[in-house]
């Protein structure tokens, strides 16, 4: 059955008028389509629970209760329809979607068929299609570092939650958690877009997306801060305590606060050791500059 034939079941079905053999159709389709996707789309059952719940709890907002459960039936239809599509791809053309999750406590580097690398942390996972075909296509979930091998005619993608990130050949850092999309350019000309915007990125520039305001933002940040999770050892040459700042909070989960506006461009030159503790850090700053640094409650530190 083609994809053409089964949207017009699922018109007729919402129209009312599909007769029992169409229905029975319909809801072979949908038996299969479960039993060759839900094993390779999904990353767990917990996201399968939740991709579910987002389909009713959209369905609620927008039908009266008498056709709840008919709309509710056609959404899950709808969005197995879309999924089957990674099933049909994969018996035309011998193609599967590979994951890459990486649950222990080391970074791991994977290499793609197309010799892109793909540096993953930890708790972080992504799903690809094996054989690039116009596109190559990847979801990310957490972070990773990317060196996309160059292919014009082949756009490299990322998706992580509402943004899209589109290359030819570059590196950049993502992260994609509960709270914050970020896409931070580190090589090369990169692409990031939402539903409503498109920015285009060039080194030590930076996209974020706020998931709870949904706030799309670019600043200048220097890749090196946001970099810094793979490295063994960070030398930061001539940065401002404001550039610091940047890295503390990303990657030690603080907040720095100033008390006053011009010690945010005190530069410095420092190096940082792969998880080195902030109270090392804060020791080294106050060495080797006029600052002082204070760490205080709720991992705040106080710069005077």
């Amino acid at each position: 059955m083609t994809e053409k034939e089964i949207k017009n079941l699922l018109d007729k079905f919402l129209k009312g008028t599909i007769t029992k053999e169409e229905e029975a159709l319909l809801t072979s389709f949908e038996e299969q389509a479960i039993h060759n996707t839900q094993k390779e789309v999904f990353f767990n059952d917990k996201e399968k629970k939740e991709v579910k719940n987002e389909i009713f709890k959209g369905v609620k907002k927008q039908i009266k209760p008498n056709n709840y459960l008919r709309f509710a039936i056609a959404a899950s239809v709808t969005l197995l329809l879309g999924l089957s599509s990674v099933f049909f791809f994969n018996q035309n053309n011998n193609s599967e979607i590979l994951t890459f999750a990486n649950t222990s406590d080391q970074i791991k580097t994977v290499f793609l068929e197309d010799g892109s690398e793909v540096i993953l942390n930890k708790n972080s996972s992504f799903s690809y299609i094996n054989t690039f075909n116009n596109t190559r296509y990847l979801d990310l979930k957490g972070e990773a570092f990317f060196k996309i091998k160059r292919n014009e005619k082949k756009p490299f993608v990322v998706k992580s939650k509402s943004l899209k990130t589109k290359v030819l050949g570059t590196s950049f850092n993502v992260l994609n958690n509960d709270s914050l999309v970020s896409v931070t350019v580190a090589t090369g000309l990169v692409e990031v877009s939402d539903a409503n915007k498109v920015v285009l990125l060039t080194p030590n520039q930076q996209a974020s997306y706020k998931i709870a305001s949904k706030v799309f933002s670019t600043t200048n940040k220097s890749h090196l801060f946001f970099t810094a999770w793979f490295k063994k050892i960070n030398n930061l040459e001539n940065v401002s305590m404001i550039d610091i700042a940047d890295f503390l909070e990303y990657n030690y989960k603080t907040e720095v606060v100033f008390t006053k506006p011009s010690l945010k461009e005190i530069k410095m030159s420092i190096s940082i050791k792969k998880d080195e503790s902030i109270k090392s850090i804060i020791n080294k700053i106050n060495y080797i500059t006029d600052l002082q640094l204070t760490l205080k409650e709720n991992n705040m530190i106080e710069v005077k």
